[in-house]
């Protein structure tokens, strides 16, 4: 009998490119949680009551110290958590009716774009305003980098998270990590 064991998109990616360094967070749950009609009362009730956070807004995160909630369209937030063995089932648990749980985890990858020119790399690639002033920490916006779909989070001062579909992802490397290169 064959044995199946999950693998990460990128194979573990890590890489320094100048003062800048790039790679994959697979050490993660992606969840979506979708609102049913009529229960988004309940929904914020229990966002608050699971994470000890409020609704995000459509333009930025918030964060506690396992769990990143993302707005991602209206009535549907993502949920970036430590990795669970059944998350799917682990927040059906928690949410009950007032959510439709999906396990994206493997749906999407995540990079990590950290270090003093990491702005500068994804200014060639991103059509987001990613001044510090506009694109404060925790903002995120939905957007594409090189006619692929993207998420971006700014996390700290000079990181930034960057999600785009696993079926993409080594051609969504491949622009992230030559951007970088051209800079560096």
């Amino acid at each position: 009998m064959v044995k199946l064991s999950a693998t990460d998109s990128l194979g573990g990616y890590d890489k320094e490119i100048g003062t800048m360094r790039l790679r994959e967070i697979s050490n993660y749950s992606l969840i979506s949680l979708a609102i049913p009609q009529d229960k988004e009362t309940l929904f914020k009730k229990k966002i608050k009551d699971t994470f000890g956070l409020n609704m995000p807004s459509p333009i930025e995160t918030i964060s506690n110290k396992e769990t990143r909630l993302l707005f991602t369209q209206p009535d549907q937030i993502f949920a970036l958590t430590e990795n669970s063995i059944d998350p799917e089932k682990d927040m059906a648990e928690k949410f009950e009716s007032s959510a439709y749980i999906t396990d994206q985890t493997d749906a999407w990858v995540v990079l990590e774009l950290s270090g003093a020119s990491s702005r500068e790399a994804l200014e060639r690639i991103c059509q987001i305003d990613l001044n510090k002033d506009a694109f404060k920490l925790n903002s995120m916006a939905r957007t594409s980098m090189e006619h692929m779909s993207a998420i971006i989070v700014r996390t700290s001062k000079d990181t930034f998270l960057l999600m785009s579909a696993s079926s993409s992802a080594f051609s969504f490397l491949h622009a992230v990590e030559l951007s970088a290169q051209h800079i560096s």
